[in-house]
């Protein structure tokens, strides 16, 4: 079992703001969203810097995402890794408590989905709680931003996390600067929001039925963070995290989209259960 010491690394954030009142196109998209574990947190002193927080408790989840598209599946993040639901307590580091109740390769089994059959892979950051099961899916097109795929292959990134992600190396891989669009009809996006790693990222979703969804990475790790625009010590670079909020901010308002902070544990619970989904 690998120790959770470095899943305490990433967090994320989610937030309703609203809906987009009409599709981009007339594509049948699916979003599902899956339990890939959860933390407890004994002391929020972590989540920022100016001790806003300092000894209350939080609830996080730690879901990840597939989007079904005509053209392929795309799943953003891994979560957990799959391991730490054979531990029944979990992994407690420090001030968090890492839980996982089922695997992700079981959860894609209930779709009739196998690992090697996923055509595309994406992780808002290399944290191992966004990526602990990357390793496999190295049969699918890794799209990542360049920055951030740098950072993940640099020698002291490796040592911390390699173990979760580093057969990405030799998969197929798609590098972009700013933004990428999936499957080429601006129903799913992929957008730079450096900060919280050098290439973090946020994804954008056009659906049909159900309006536009940005999914936040770890941008804010939690609603009232997101409200109070508290830094937690989890950040590359301070600056960039403002600038990317900021641009965050604008193009959720510029979409009318449904903001999902994805460590937050009231988001998670207000979107369709797995294997339900929004469309």
């Amino acid at each position: 079992m690998i120790s959770i010491k470095f899943l305490i690394l990433s967090l994320c954030f989610l937030t309703p703001i609203g809906w987009a009142a009409q599709p981009v196109s007339d594509t049948n998209i699916k979003l599902y969203t899956m339990n890939c574990g959860t933390y407890d947190v004994s002391d929020m002193k972590d989540l920022s810097s100016n001790g806003e927080y300092d000894g209350q408790q939080l609830q996080m989840v730690n879901p990840c995402f597939l989007i079904r598209h005509p053209k392929g599946d795309l799943l953003w993040d891994t979560g957990h890794i799959d391991s730490l639901a054979d531990s029944e307590n979990g992994e407690v580091s420090g001030v968090w408590h890492a839980k996982l109740k089922v695997k992700l390769i079981d959860q894609l089994a209930q779709l009739g989905i196998k690992a090697n059959n996923i055509e595309y892979l994406s992780l808002s950051h290399v944290h191992p709680d966004h990526a602990g099961n990357a390793n496999k899916f190295v049969e699918s097109t890794f799209i990542v931003n360049e920055l951030e795929h740098k950072y993940m292959f640099s020698e002291p990134a490796l040592t911390y996390f390699g173990a979760f992600y580093s057969a990405l190396e030799q998969a197929k891989t798609i590098l972009f600067k700013t933004e990428y669009d999936v499957f080429g009809d601006d129903s799913v996006v992929i957008k730079s929001m450096p900060g919280h790693t050098p290439g973090s990222s946020t994804l954008l979703i056009r659906l049909n039925k159900a309006g536009n969804v940005l999914l936040s990475g770890d941008l804010y790790i939690h609603a009232r963070g997101r409200k109070l625009a508290t830094m937690h010590k989890y950040n590359a670079d301070k600056r960039l995290t403002i600038d990317s909020r900021k641009s965050f901010e604008a193009l959720a308002i510029e979409e009318k989209a449904r903001v999902i902070i994805q460590h937050e544990k009231q988001d998670f619970e207000q979107l369709p259960r797995f294997p339900k989904f929004l469309d």
